[in-house]
């Protein structure tokens, strides 16, 4: 795949993020970056990845980092989490960050209407790749999900491809914003489970729509949940690895303290209670 082949495998040669500090302009906007990553307690490899904009995608195992940056251009921020139990899940992962950056001048530099369409554009490069790689290493069906916020000056565009999820917390108040592509969501919704019995239910776990679902070129379609003023709130994208280890109450406790790396604390107290499973967050507040 040219330009991504190569930036995958450059990403590997160098142990460090770049260089987070900027020189501040009075009149430009700073956005705070935090981006944590565990294999967990129980996992043997870490099938999640991220995009942190200009700090990239996850170069270790275990990664955790904080930064800065100015809103001189869009910035584009997701968590990709490869399916559990599918082969190279993680590869799955890795191309579906990687294949952001492939888009990210056209993520950019799209209209306000037009960004839509380019994000399903992104999402069936990415299905077709991992189709690519399944077939050359002789695989059954790999995947993972999207969980993606653009930011834009004073505005955010969140959108999202299977379970991964978008938070927002503002004014200490911790609001999900993306919906769950599940089979537990599908039969809530048809008012054949209650929410109690969605959130327990097997079928949570049982993705209807990601990144690697159809060989025959068209992807999934992306669900653009909306577009929302920044203010002054933070923004959590994470993968099921947080929420299924912690409840609503204690991340927004986590999110209410005074902490540079709120991404690593959400990671940490996933890990302390249970890490059963890969954990990846990313935070960022204005």
């Amino acid at each position: 795949m040219d330009n991504l082949e190569n930036y995958l495998k450059k990403k590997t040669d160098s142990d460090e993020k770049p260089e987070t500090e900027k020189k501040e302009d009075p009149q430009q906007r700073i956005i705070k970056v935090s981006v944590s990553t565990s294999v967990g307690c129980v996992r043997e490899r870490n099938e999640d990845n991220f995009y942190a904009d200009e700090f990239g995608m996850r170069l270790e195992e275990e990664d955790a980092f904080t930064g800065q940056l100015d809103m001189s251009c869009r910035r584009i921020f997701a968590v990709c989490d490869g399916m559990g139990g599918e082969d190279f899940g993680d590869d799955a992962s890795e191309i579906s960050a990687g294949v952001i950056e492939f888009y990210k001048g056209k993520l950019r530099a799209a209209e306000p209407d037009d960004l839509h369409g380019v994000v399903n554009e992104y999402a069936i490069k990415a299905n077709n790749e991992i189709w690519e790689m399944v077939r050359r290493q002789q695989g059954y069906q790999s995947g993972s999900t999207l969980a993606m916020a653009i930011i834009d000056k004073d505005q955010v565009n969140i959108f999202n491809i299977g379970d991964s999820r978008v938070y927002f917390y503002k004014e200490k108040k911790l609001t999900q914003i993306t919906e769950d592509q599940t089979l537990a969501m599908k039969k809530f919704k048809e008012n054949i489970y209650t929410e109690e019995q969605a959130k327990n239910s097997p079928d949570c776990h049982r993705i209807t729509n990601f990144l690697g679902i159809d060989e025959r070129g068209y992807g999934p379609q992306a669900v653009h949940t909306g577009t929302f003023p920044t203010e002054t709130m933070m923004i959590l994208i994470c993968s099921d690895g947080l929420t299924d280890m912690c409840c609503d109450e204690e991340i927004a406790e986590i999110l209410s303290e005074k902490n540079d790396n709120h991404a690593d604390s959400l990671v940490d107290r996933a890990i302390e209670n249970g890490g059963v499973d890969n954990v990846t967050c990313v935070v960022i507040s204005f």
